[in-house]
């Protein structure tokens, strides 16, 4: 984000498939074994934490894009829910005013401003997913959003009063110019609020598995504000949440618009405090992935030499990173299982693992369900309480596998 290229290596994960592209079985029976280098490294000028390989977004986004959004779960639709009330009454934002959210996915946060009162309009460039959110009653562009569609929608739609991008931002790769449009197209006392997983969290959650080639970048307060600056925006608040195990959502508008919370200077107290941006503290985060991939992998395999049926339950592309990396394939899980009905008859990539639907894991009621989605355990588990009543057991596995 600061163009800076003073970058120094952290984490090195291997060779790993595009996490989202879930293989079809004539895809895993043609040889579908496409990998990349998924390295974290940290930016000596800002501090900010990114991969530094950057795989065509256009294979990422444009080919056979499975990802729906977190609204299919309980958690994720209260989130959104949250979210959209928190902006459309927190900052009086009136009714008929317009809203754009860049990365929209199926609308899922755009129904709620919808229900406000709000004009909705989406941006996404996966055509099948944008499709799915038309089909919901969401306009929706399917394209990258850049300077040029933000120049098309102020013209068909004129400027949003709000601009939103969850766990979007650090998926950019024309950040720069993804931001000019968002200027743009923001009116004068506009907000954009931007919401992404944090970092300290990362680290201190051993949140490894989020690592994968859609996240470019792991986003904190001080790159984050240093940022904004740049274009002439202004960071003026940060709140937190628990989405994707510990998010924050940085409150962004055109310079000297707002009064700028004291939050901001806080975290980033905080985060040099943490350690977040010294090479001793994630050098430390290194060697803890290390020590989790060990435990990870003899505990899978303790339990199956003694015998036990093991499987996954859901199958995140957070998920991938995770058993890529701890070489956990078909031989240690039987299946995964899953909700949304575009993964269901795939295959996880890399791993070769079928992919069922949730009604799999109570017909076979296998000894161990590993919680992939671990962000979402407490309401995992508790709709599948009849799986452990009848003896099944959960494997969390971040920050230290433990079985519950």
């Amino acid at each position: 984000m600061c163009k800076g290229g003073s970058l120094t290596r952290v984490l090195d994960l291997g060779f790993h498939p595009h996490s989202d592209h879930f293989p079809t079985k004539i895809q895993v029976e043609e040889g579908d074994n496409e990998r990349y280098p998924l390295r974290l490294v940290s930016c000596g000028d800002c501090g900010l934490l990114q991969i530094d390989y950057l795989v065509n977004p256009k294979i990422l986004y444009q080919t056979d894009y499975l990802y729906q959004s977190l609204a299919t779960t309980k958690t994720g639709s209260a989130h959104f829910k949250n979210l959209a009330d928190g902006i459309a009454e927190g900052y009086a934002i009136p009714k008929g005013s317009l809203a754009v959210d860049v990365g929209s996915n199926v609308g899922s946060l755009l129904n709620y401003f919808k229900e406000f009162g709000f004009r909705v309009l989406g941006v996404d460039p996966a055509d099948n997913i944008a499709q799915i959110a038309i089909e919901n009653g969401i306009p929706t562009v399917a394209d990258f959003f850049d300077s040029r569609v933000a120049k098309e929608i102020a013209g068909m739609h004129g400027k949003a009063h709000v601009i939103t991008g969850t766990n979007v931002f650090a998926h950019l790769h024309e950040i720069d110019d993804a931001v000019a449009g968002m200027k743009e197209l923001l009116v004068d006392d506009g907000i954009m609020v931007v919401e992404a997983p944090y970092a300290v969290d990362l680290i201190e959650q051993m949140a490894y598995d989020t690592i994968y080639h859609q996240h470019v970048g792991y986003l904190s307060v001080k790159p984050m504000e240093r940022y904004f600056r740049r274009f002439g925006l202004e960071l003026f608040n940060i709140k937190k949440s628990g989405s994707h195990g510990g998010s924050l959502q940085y409150h962004v508008g055109h310079a000297g618009k707002r009064q700028v919370s004291p939050l901001v200077s806080q975290f980033i107290k905080e985060e040099n405090e943490y350690g977040l941006y010294s090479l001793s503290r994630l050098s430390r985060f290194a060697e803890d992935v290390s020590i989790q991939k060990r435990e990870m992998t003899e505990l899978l395999i303790r339990l199956k030499k003694e015998g036990n049926r093991i499987v996954g339950l859901s199958a995140p592309a957070k998920g991938n990173t995770l058993l890529n990396y701890c070489n956990v394939d078909n031989t240690i899980l039987d299946f995964v299982t899953e909700k949304n009905p575009l993964k269901i008859g795939r295959f996880t990539p890399g791993t070769f693992i079928p992919i069922y639907d949730d009604e799999r894991l109570l017909k076979e009621q296998p000894d161990f369900a590993l919680l992939l989605a671990w962000n979402f355990a407490s309401e995992i588990m508790k709709n599948l309480e009849e799986f452990k009543k009848r003896g099944g057991r959960f494997i969390i596995p971040i920050p230290r596998p433990t079985i519950i």
